[in-house]
């Protein structure tokens, strides 16, 4: 009897624990998301000259695009993990992998469509100087990127990933 109310105590505060080691990566993601996302309104501040009226709209228009992102980012997580239940041997295998590429297609074209928007939008944000000097830095930024990816180069530093 004793040793059944020491294994249940343990197995409850195992549970606890882990429900408490999970709410603090859900809040030290959130953190992190807002401390990027203030990082990118204080560069674009920097290189656009933003006032403090656009900063904010600026912040409203990155939390409102990184929710809808979020969820299609899951939805395509999904259509990967069915591609995986897929069986080759199926008699409908074809048919099933014709539907999932379907979806992942539908998916790929609204992310596209959602980017658009997001930029028409942050266009409304800024002045007409403003947003050559944007489209400028976006330049900028895909010449690194390409410099890095041809060098071999991956993630956030330029440092090679190892998988």
């Amino acid at each position: 009897m004793r040793t059944k109310f020491i294994a249940g105590i343990t197995a409850a505060v195992i549970t606890v624990s882990g429900l408490g080691l999970t709410v603090a990566h859900a809040t030290d993601g959130e953190q992190h998301k807002e401390r990027r996302m203030e990082h990118r309104v204080e560069h674009l501040t920097k290189e656009l000259k933003l006032t403090p009226k656009q900063q904010t709209e600026l912040k409203a228009q990155m939390l409102s695009q990184h929710e809808g992102m979020k969820l299609k980012h899951q939805n395509r997580e999904s259509v990967f993990k069915q591609l995986l239940k897929l069986n080759p041997n199926s008699a409908d295998y074809q048919t099933q992998l014709n539907s999932l590429v379907l979806e992942a297609q539908e998916q790929t074209k609204s992310m596209i469509i959602e980017k658009a928007d997001a930029q028409e939008k942050l266009f409304e944000i800024l002045t007409p100087e403003q947003e050559k000097s944007f489209i400028a830095l976006k330049a900028e930024m895909g010449e690194k990127m390409s410099k890095r990816h041809s060098e071999g180069k991956r993630g956030h530093h330029g440092e090679k990933k190892c998988h």
